[in-house]
């Protein structure tokens, strides 16, 4: 029987701070994204990194906070 190692991780998106962009960025960013809902686009950006990074969405808080997983990289 093979056991797996995992990496766990949780994201908080409640807002574009968190997400790792700075107010800055964020203005940018909304407006380039005026008339649009910025942040849902913002969060799948983000979201999709992970996911090219081998994090698996398992769980979600809400809207805030999503659990991820990967194999274990060690």
């Amino acid at each position: 029987m093979t056991t797996s190692k995992w990496q766990y991780k949780i994201v908080d998106l409640s807002n574009s701070t968190s997400m790792g962009y700075t107010n800055p960025e964020t203005e940018d960013f909304k407006e380039k994204h005026s008339g649009d809902d910025w942040k849902l686009i913002m969060m799948n950006i983000e979201i999709n990194k992970l996911g090219q990074d081998g994090w698996e969405m398992v769980s979600n808080n809400g809207s805030d906070q999503i659990y991820f997983k990967r194999p274990d990289q060690t």
